[in-house]
């Protein structure tokens, strides 16, 4: 029930800061502009005056899809690390939360509590702009991604590491230090897997190990290859399975169980680690 209340007061409080509104604006302005690309994708015709052929509409819809997936996935990353940083490290630095921390609530409630209202809002708006944007898509190209609700799955998972290592980080560094630095090693790990398919394109071992340790310590590009896996054509597919292919914005497989069983328990671990911080911050 606690945990509850602090989601629901995170919300809230998100609505009063009008980020609610923003983000709904952000979606409309998005689903708008891609309205108008794909529309004018769909009626785009050569010199001659003839229409593109149905099979290259529907493999530059899906590359398009996959780029705008990418944009999304930055830009609800941005997001997590900018909630997850106000959430208890500002409010430490603030002041906030001696009015919050002496009542009758574990330290434990508050910061689940905080973590589900930001997953909440994120997921929401992730949802709701996968799903226009996936519709505007169909409508003006006719172009469906083959799996396009596990891509969204993946994408608000990767959201919620991004989320939880914030948190995590900013209950011992300045919120400021926390968003940062979490951000950069998001950087961090999206290079790592571009570099790591240069490298198996290469067939260069070495690298291509320390790209696999990086995706283990920060698992954020390996969950957004399998939105990738999500989308792609199969033609896609097929030529990224390659070894020869080196595509940063195509996957030849999705991610193993075991490697989704990683990620759950370094979610946990770290979720775990922030917690265990926060019993022993003074505030």
């Amino acid at each position: 029930m606690n945990v509850m209340l602090i989601a629901g007061l995170t919300l809230r409080e998100a609505s009063r800061r009008r980020l609610i509104l923003s983000a709904a604006l952000i979606v409309l302005g998005f689903v708008a502009l891609t309205a108008w690309g794909f529309h004018a994708l769909a009626t785009a015709r050569d010199p001659q005056g003839r229409e593109l052929p149905h099979y290259a509409l529907m493999a530059t819809s899906g590359i398009l899809v996959i780029l705008m997936a990418f944009m999304f996935s930055v830009v609800l990353s941005l997001g997590a690390a900018f909630l997850g940083a106000l959430s208890i490290g500002a409010e430490i630095e603030n002041g906030t939360l001696l009015a919050i921390v002496p009542r009758p609530l574990r330290r434990a409630e508050i910061a689940i509590g905080k973590w589900l209202g930001n997953a909440i809002l994120i997921g929401g708006f992730a949802a709701a702009i996968a799903g226009l944007e996936f519709t505007v898509v169909h409508l003006t190209t006719g172009y469906t991604p083959p799996q396009p609700a596990v891509a969204v799955v993946y994408l608000i998972a990767q959201s919620a590491i991004v989320l939880t290592l914030t948190m995590s980080l900013s209950v011992r560094l300045p919120a400021i230090a926390a968003g940062i630095t979490t951000i950069a090693l998001f950087g961090v790990a999206w290079l790592g897997g571009v570099v790591g398919a240069v490298a198996s394109a290469l067939q260069n071992e070495t690298v291509h190990q320390a790209a696999v340790v990086v995706s283990l310590l920060i698992p954020t590009d390996g969950v957004w290859r399998g939105a990738v896996f999500a989308l792609e054509p199969a033609a896609i597919g097929a030529s990224a399975a390659n070894p020869q292919q080196a595509n940063p914005f195509a996957t030849g497989a999705p991610p193993t169980t075991a490697y989704l069983i990683w990620c759950a328990i370094w979610f946990l671990a770290m979720a775990y680690g922030g917690i265990a911080a926060f019993r022993r911050r003074d505030v």
